[in-house]
């Protein structure tokens, strides 16, 4: 009886020790949007990135350059907002609440933006 319970405490913190890894990257999945969005405010749409002013009124550029950092903006403070929120949750609180540590979670964090550079990369590659 004692034999099962030491192969059980050998295999498990294997598992645990990659879990962290696994969920950030899933997390750098839906963290792609806001990540393009920034990337397209400080390129293509940096003259009008800043610019509140009403169509008519503004010297940035054609339609698509307005309209197109307007939605780049929205996508990157309402998904960026909800993706900090969300890996606030995983990688603090949750940790937190399980008694899990802390420094491992918040380490593999850096690992979120790992997709979107993978994807980039690909594309510039392959383009």
């Amino acid at each position: 009886m004692r034999e099962p319970e030491l192969k059980e405490a050998a295999r498990r913190p294997h598992w645990r020790h990659w879990a962290p890894l696994y969920v950030n990257l899933l997390l750098g999945v839906p963290a792609m949007v806001p990540l393009h969005a920034a990337r397209l405010l400080l390129t293509d749409y940096r003259s009008c990135a800043l610019d509140n002013s009403p169509f008519g009124l503004t010297d940035c550029g054609d339609v698509s350059v307005i309209e197109g950092a307007g939605w780049a903006r929205m996508s990157l403070f309402v998904f960026g907002g909800l993706g900090l929120l969300l890996v606030f949750t995983v990688d603090v609180l949750f940790p937190a609440a399980t008694g899990r540590r802390w420094r491992r979670w918040l380490a593999a964090a850096l690992v979120i933006p790992l997709p979107y550079l993978f994807t980039v990369i690909t594309f510039a590659i392959f383009d």
